[in-house]
């Protein structure tokens, strides 16, 4: 079976590893999800958030 790594070489959590974790994710990165969510609230435009979810991708891979 072939994982999939990116241009790092680090792996690529799957949904499946994702899911297993989601209550992980939704204590330990709590505040970079809200800090998203407020921004695109705010405005919709993706362009002005890409710095928040940014934040939240570097916690989840994080943990």
């Amino acid at each position: 079976m072939a994982s999939a790594v990116d241009a790092t070489g680090n792996p690529i959590p799957t949904s499946a590893v994702l899911m297993a974790s989601s209550r992980h994710i939704g204590t330990r990165c709590y505040e970079e999800n809200v800090a998203f969510l407020k921004c695109k609230k705010k405005d919709p435009n993706p362009e002005k958030c890409l710095d928040k979810g940014q934040q939240v991708t570097r916690c989840v891979l994080g943990l």
